[in-house]
This record gives C-alpha cells, structure tokens and sequence, in this order.
C-alpha cells in the first residue's frame, strides 16, 4: 500500500471549504441528509477559527444558504446546518458551478480551498453526463480548488460517477451509510481533507 505524508495539526494551511449539499427529494432518508449534517456539525467542531466554511445547496436549482464564514461564528454555521431540509429535483451541475465560484472569491493562497460534495449521486437535470460533469471538474481543478465527494445512502448511489468526478478534480470519495463511518471521515481521518500529492 501508499500512505500519503501526515501533516501535524498546527502546520495545517488554513481552509476555504464550501460545502455543496444536495437537498433533492431523494435525499430525505435518515440515513442520507440527516446523517451528512450530523457530520458537517462535527467538521465544525474540529475546525480552527481561521477556517472559512459556506454552504450551497441544489435541488432543482442551487442555493447559497451561508456565504464564506469564518469558524470563529460557530453558532452562525451550525444554524445554517440545522436548516437543510430535502425536497426537489436534482440539478447537480448548477450547484457545483456556484460552489467553485463561492471558493474562487475566498480563494486562499497556499490553502486548503477544497468543494465538499454530499449526495446520493443522483444528477438527473442538468448536464448529467459523466463526460459533460467531468470536463467541467478538471477546468475547475486548474484553479486549484479541489473535490472531495461524500456519497450517502443506497438505493440509487452513483458510486462510478462519484469516484469519477472526485479522481479528476484531484480528491477523493468516502462512502458513509452510518455513524460509525460518519465519524472516520470527518473525525479520525479527516487528514484526507488536505491534499498532499496529486
């Protein structure tokens, strides 16, 4: 196997995270929108407060629920997190454009400027092709804002196209479909939100 080079706590860059959540109808199992906010209030709590963090939703079309926000306004971003409720269309496409748009303006240089992507994969408005979905993620990894995908729940899970949008926008993909897993990713190894090799 390959371990990637582990970076101690305090020389971690600071982060520009946007968090891009898709609130469609078929995200509104437990195990699927529920579990994805319990794991972004974790985030939270194990950010410094130097970091930044928006949130962007899409579902039919996208949302800009919480502009750029420093962790230091915990109680603003887990308000924020709180009211993510599921319901609509999936418009997968339009909401990752507003995200990088989101990361480009807080963009920080020598950062983590990293999109997270929750979703059960289901892209169904939009430019939903792979090939299309794809083309637009690797133009977006040139400015340096890279991908990380969270893909919840079973059912219809795109789990080829999710690793394939995360590999070409340079980050990686974690399946979560429990607490346990929840707490890997966003606790124990959340080292893998920080990019050390391309």
């Amino acid at each position: 196997g390959m371990k990637g080079k582990t970076i101690p706590h305090d020389e971690l860059p600071d982060a520009n995270y946007v968090f891009l959540i898709d609130v469609s109808g078929s995200m509104s199992a437990p195990e699927k929108l529920e579990l994805l906010k319990s794991g972004f209030t974790m985030m939270v709590d194990n950010l410094r407060d130097q970091d930044r963090m928006a949130i962007v939703t899409y579902a039919g079309s996208a949302g800009v629920l919480l502009e750029s926000t420093p962790v230091e306004d915990t109680k603003v971003i887990k308000k924020a997190i709180g009211k993510l409720g599921a319901g609509g269309s999936t418009a997968g496409a339009e909401g990752i454009t507003t995200a990088y748009e989101i990361a480009a303006e807080n963009f920080i240089e020598g950062g983590n400027n990293r999109v997270i992507l929750g979703t059960d994969g289901d892209f169904n408005v939009g430019p939903s092709t792979s090939e299309e979905l794809i083309e637009l993620i690797e133009e977006k990894r040139e400015s340096g804002i890279y991908l990380t995908v969270l893909g919840v729940g079973t059912g219809n899970l795109n789990d080829h196209m999710m690793e394939q949008i995360a590999n070409k926008g340079n980050g990686n993909y974690e399946y979560i479909d429990n607490i346990d897993q929840l707490k890997k990713v966003f606790v124990y190894e959340r080292s893998k939100f920080y990019t050390v090799a391309k």
